[in-house]
């Protein structure tokens, strides 16, 4: 195991799972000077060689493992593969950066935080890109710095269109075992990750889950009622059943967060990324800028986290809150009882 400690000025990475997510990594990072996709893999080698070269590309990742020499891996692979994914990458020295969500189950969310703290010189970060949407950064600063006064409750809402051949292109997403739950995981995980980001830590919930449209074993509509241990509520409505749809950009999110100086409306995700402050003068952070695509701004982060030991916000920890969370929806639609947000 050759584990890489030095510091570099360009992150080598190679790719795991060359589907519809990987494939905004290659033109996202062309320009970024210390980012390279020098690898690929996928088990259909013609969408591996889609993201790097032919010569670079493979049908597993022991064969990139032995052939390549890589600082990190992108994980883009069904959600039941990121624990061993991840277990394999640490192992042969790797770091790792892995699409949301941290796994399909609390107990691999665990054994991945074991995994995380067994390699202390590796770093295993994960694609929870809001928190690198800067209006989402001014809202979560803006609340925890006291802007609005005590918080009272906040309320988020994802409107998601999905139709057959988002399950047909990907048969992992129907069922329960391979993509640990529905809409509340795939999309509104996103923007429940900056509700807990913004309020704290969630200690108890009232879910409801349901699947309405489609022959799937995972939900379809999910709402949810969330207290905080400061006290604060918040409350979540998902779909990914919205009509009509023209176009992918249709999908949305919104976040308002209600408190004793006034409120505060994210609407979003990039590029309609915006933030309105209502009572209260505009918060920004001095460190905020014009938006760019949020995912190109997460993994600029994550590099400079390997390169530079710069801190990353999705770390193992951080980003199973909301995998915590949501877990306990699903357990309280089961039982009809509120339920207790698990540890870690």
């Amino acid at each position: 195991m050759n584990i890489i400690t030095s510091k570099k000025d360009c992150l080598k990475i190679g790719i795991v799972g060359c589907g519809y997510v990987a494939g905004f990594i290659k033109p996202i990072t062309k320009n970024i000077d210390n980012i390279k996709i020098v690898a690929a893999v996928d088990p259909i080698l013609e969408r591996a060689i889609r993201v790097a070269s032919k010569d670079h590309s493979y049908t597993n990742t022991e064969k990139m493992y032995k052939n390549e020499s890589i600082d990190a891996v992108y994980l883009a692979t069904p959600h039941y593969l990121h624990k061993p994914m991840i277990k394999q990458a640490l192992e042969e020295g790797k770091h790792v950066f892995c699409e949301k969500p941290v796994s399909t189950s609390i107990e691999d969310a665990r054994e991945i935080f074991k995994l995380d703290k067994k390699y202390p010189k590796l770093k295993v970060g994960f694609n929870y890109q809001y928190r690198y949407d800067y209006n989402c950064s001014n809202l979560a600063h803006g609340i925890r710095e006291g802007h609005l006064g005590k918080v009272y409750y906040a309320n988020c809402n994802i409107y998601f269109s999905r139709e057959l051949d988002y399950f047909n292109n990907g048969k992992w997403r129907t069922k329960l075992e391979t993509v640990g739950g529905g809409t509340l995981l795939i999309h509104g995980s996103h923007i429940l990750d900056i509700m807990i980001w913004a309020l704290g830590e969630p200690i108890s919930v009232m879910g409801k889950i349901d699947t309405l449209k489609f022959n799937i074993e995972v939900e379809d509509i999910g709402f949810g009622i969330i207290k905080f241990e400061n006290g604060i509520y918040g409350q979540v409505n998902d779909s990914m059943i919205i009509k009509p749809r023209k176009k992918r950009i249709d999908d949305s999110v919104e976040l308002d967060i209600f408190g004793a100086n006034g409120c505060c409306s994210y609407k979003g995700p990039w590029p309609l990324s915006s933030l309105k402050w209502h009572g209260v003068d505009d918060y920004k952070l001095k460190e905020t800028k014009p938006s760019t695509p949020h995912f190109k701004e997460c993994i600029i982060a994550f590099s400079n986290w390997v390169l530079n030991d710069i801190p990353f916000l999705n770390t193992v920890e951080e980003s199973s809150k909301v995998l915590r969370l949501i877990f306990a929806l699903y357990k309280s639609s089961k039982t009809g009882k509120e339920e207790t947000v698990e540890k870690l």
